[in-house]
Parts: C-alpha cells; sequence; structure tokens
C-alpha cells in the first residue's frame, strides 16, 4: 500500500520511531554491543592492515563505534572522521584517541580539530563506516535527513580505493524486513552492515549472513 504521505513522510515517521527506541536502549547494552562491535570491525579489517579507516564519531545513543575506532588506530590504521561543510559536502580530518573534537556538525556531529581533506583520502580508505538508523534487504538506508552521506556516496566511485568497502553501523534490531525502510532516488544503496552480532550483508536474496565480505 501507498504511504498517503509519501517517502519523506514514512522516512520522517520511522525516524522518530527508531530514534525512540534509541534512547530506550539500556546503558548496559550499548556497553555490550561496543564490544561486539570492536570484535567485529577488527576482522573487517583484518584482510586490509595497510589502509585507513573513515568512520564517524557516534552521538551517546548510537552504537558504539569508539572503542573499536581506537582499537583500529593501535592496529596501525590511519582514522579520518567526516566535517559538515557548506552544500551539505563532507570533508575529512585525521582523528586519534585524544585528539580535539567539537561539537558542529547537523545533529549535533563531533568533528575532529584539524587539517580538512577532500574525498582523495578515500584513496587510501580500506573500510567506510556509515552512519544509518536503519537498513533493509536490497541496500535500504535510513539516513538523519541531511543528505551528506548520499551525495558523497554517489561520487564515491571516481576517488575510492578498489579494495573499499562501504559498511552502514546499525544495531542488530535495526536491520530491518524488506520493504520496510523507505527509499526514493537520491538514497544510495549499502551492500552490507556492521552490528553488534557481526556484518549482514544487505545485497542478498534474503539481505543476511554473518561474515559476509
Amino acid at each position: 500500500m501507498t504511504d498517503p504521505g509519501g517517502p519523506a513522510e514514512a522516512k520522517a515517521r520511522l525516524r522518530r520511531e527508531l530514534r525512540a527506541a534509541r534512547a530506550r536502549r539500556p546503558r548496559a547494552a550499548r556497553e555490550h554491543a561496543a564490544v561486539g562491535f570492536d570484535r567485529h570491525l577488527a576482522e573487517l579489517l583484518a584482510d586490509r592492515p595497510h589502509l585507513d579507516v573513515a568512520a564517524y564519531l557516534p552521538l551517546p545513543t548510537e552504537p558504539p563505534l569508539e572503542p573499536a575506532l581506537a582499537t583500529a588506530h593501535h592496529h596501525g590504521h590511519r582514522i579520518w572522521l567526516p566535517v559538515c561543510e557548506p552544500g551539505r559536502r563532507l570533508s575529512w580530518a585525521r582523528w586519534s584517541p585524544g585528539t580535539p573534537v567539537r561539537t558542529g556538525g547537523i545533529g549535533g556531529l563531533r568533528e575532529p580539530v584539524g587539517a580538512r581533506h577532500g574525498a582523495e583520502v578515500m584513496r587510501s580508505v580500506g573500510v567506510l563506516l556509515v552512519p544509518a538508523l536503519a537498513v533493509a534487504p536490497g541496500g535500504a538506508r535510513l539516513g538523519f535527513g541531511g543528505g551528506y552521506y548520499d551525495r558523497f556516496l554517489a561520487g564515491l566511485p571516481a576517488t575510492a580505493h578498489p579494495e573499499l568497502r562501504t559498511v552502514v553501523c546499525v544495531f542488530a534490531d535495526e536491520v530491518l524486513p524488506a520493504g520496510r525502510v523507505p527509499v526514493d532516488e537520491l538514497d544510495a544503496p549499502v551492500a552490507l552492515a556492521l552490528t553488534e552480532n557481526g556484518p549482514v550483508r544487505l545485497d542478498g536474496p534474503a539481505g543476511t549472513g554473518r561474515g559476509a565480505r
């Protein structure tokens, strides 16, 4: 059945629902999830020891990635984090544990303080971690409504390392059934999700499968 409000209204309702669910997630559950994200990101990087990681610093209710990023840094990976620019563009700055950050991006995104670089940094990135509120089989990704990542992903092939793997980060219960995430022509599909329980393929017939590459 077609949503009478169209994809935009359907997305807004689903965002409200998912944000509320994240706000209710117990602290202990988030702390437990941090262990899983740390382990499974390390697994994704195991065959890319020479490549960088592009990610983001999560807000308190988002999947707890910061310990995983610190581990990746200590294993020798350079970490790049996004900075929101005018025109809904992203630039990238280096991060390591202890790097000063400021809250200046859309939705309170924490941005590292330092020199900014363009999409050329993706030439050395092996894993690009993308934020989302939910994903579904077929690669549908529900972002936060700013459009920054959809625009960035649309232009990525021209600048990306050939081994780059684009991975959406969500909690395991935010991998929704097929058709549950509304999409429009501007939405960039994704093939893999990283959850606290492991990676989930989104481009297969069922959209599931741990350990996917």
